[in-house]
């Protein structure tokens, strides 16, 4: 019943989408040289792609309880108003946008109409025949498969992520979500003329090439601190997963709790659904940052935490996602999850080491992903 009530509210967007467009379309000014980027903050990919991209106007549909940033477009509206906001208000947006603008980028799995139907199928094919350029940039679990990473994971006899996630979230891992993440794949082929996806750390049914995530770190971000590295008293060590388990948490607190039960001393903070700007804050004067253990890229708190002048621990591995840029593993150290208190343990021990190597993360980070080197690298697969 769910199923065929999303596929009624889905034909009356198209219907809304295809009259409003036809109305607008005579009154409204073309800007062919203007990005679209939408529609659902991830991580700040959003702001930050958009704040890096010239001619681009921000669209977020999604209001996040942790980002309180400025888009250009944006649709926040109390519980009551939120149902109308979604099936009404975005066709329209659509239609506008879409009659004004010729490029759009995605980021997710999100559209602005029902996507949970046709993984946006309708949608993209009306953008298609309009010669619109489409480019889709997936940042995790929308587009990861569960199947092909554990075949993976049995391959090369090691842990990932979904095996884990299958637990915290069931339906996540369920054949329908499955179908859905493979008819996204599928979908996005067709119709997109760029795929930002890195190929092994989000497994996914595509058949062409795609390319890396990019980071676009704000000159804001970069804090270079070197004086905390001066006579450490008392290291402080940050842990802030979005999802505890499947970011490898438990490993985290056992390496915790072993280091002091043998009598290191330390400062251990660990931070879960706080807002962004604290999570940044405590960064600033951490010296150790512990990210995540079965994932393959650094992730977006990744290079917060190497802009925040720290040493990352983190499972990342350019020879594992060899879409990640040459040398990359030079900037944190490669954590697996069999060596979370190993590697702990040794900065603990020779903690006069710490400064040399977050001096290398932070160096690393700002030439390839601050605002700018994010910026020149999308330019030039967008116009290639």
């Amino acid at each position: 019943m769910k199923h065929i009530t999303y596929k009624i509210v889905l034909r009356f967007q198209y219907i809304l989408l295809l009259a409003s467009y036809a109305l607008l379309k005579p009154f409204v000014k073309k800007e062919s040289d203007t990005w679209v980027i939408g529609v659902e903050e991830i991580a700040t990919v959003l702001i930050n792609m958009a704040n890096a991209l010239p001619n681009s106007v921000s669209v977020n549909l999604f209001e996040h309880r942790f980002y309180n940033f400025t888009y250009n477009y944006s649709m926040r509206a109390n519980r009551g108003f939120k149902l109308f906001k979604l099936v009404v208000l975005s066709p329209l947006l659509l239609a506008y946008l879409s009659a004004k603008y010729d490029k759009f980028i995605y980021i997710g799995a999100g559209g602005f109409l029902l996507s949970v139907v046709d993984a946006r199928e309708l949608e993209f094919s009306f953008l298609n025949k309009r010669n619109k350029k489409i480019v889709c940039y997936f940042a995790g679990s929308e587009i990861r498969s569960f199947k092909l990473l554990e075949e993976y994971g049995v391959l090369h006899e090691m842990d990932v992520a979904v095996n884990y996630q299958r637990f915290v979230d069931p339906d996540l891992a369920s054949d329908s979500r499955e179908a859905f993440r493979k008819r996204l794949a599928e979908v996005s082929e067709i119709y997109s003329d760029v795929i930002f996806n890195p190929a092994v750390d989000q497994m996914a049914y595509f058949q062409r090439p795609t390319h890396s995530c990019l980071y676009f770190c704000p000159e804001s971000l970069f804090n270079k601190n070197s004086e905390k590295f001066i006579n450490i008293k008392r290291v402080k060590i940050v842990h802030a997963p979005s999802s505890p388990i499947p970011k490898g948490t438990p490993l985290v607190r056992a390496a915790i709790k072993k280091l002091k039960m043998e009598g290191y001393e330390f400062d251990y903070v660990e931070l879960t659904d706080m807002p962004h700007e604290r999570i940044i804050a405590e960064l600033r004067d951490a010296h150790i940052v512990l990210n995540q253990f079965y994932c393959f890229i650094p992730s977006i708190f990744g290079m917060e935490a190497l802009a925040s002048h720290t040493v990352m621990l983190t499972s990342a591995d350019e020879f594992i996602e060899t879409s990640l840029e040459k040398g990359s593993n030079t900037a944190w150290c490669v954590t697996p999850y069999w060596m979370v208190y190993d590697n702990l343990k040794r900065y603990l021990d020779k903690p006069e080491d710490l400064q040399t190597q977050a001096d290398r993360g932070f160096d690393w980070c700002k030439e390839h992903y601050s605002i700018n080197a994010g910026r020149t690298k999308l330019l030039n697969i967008l116009e290639a």
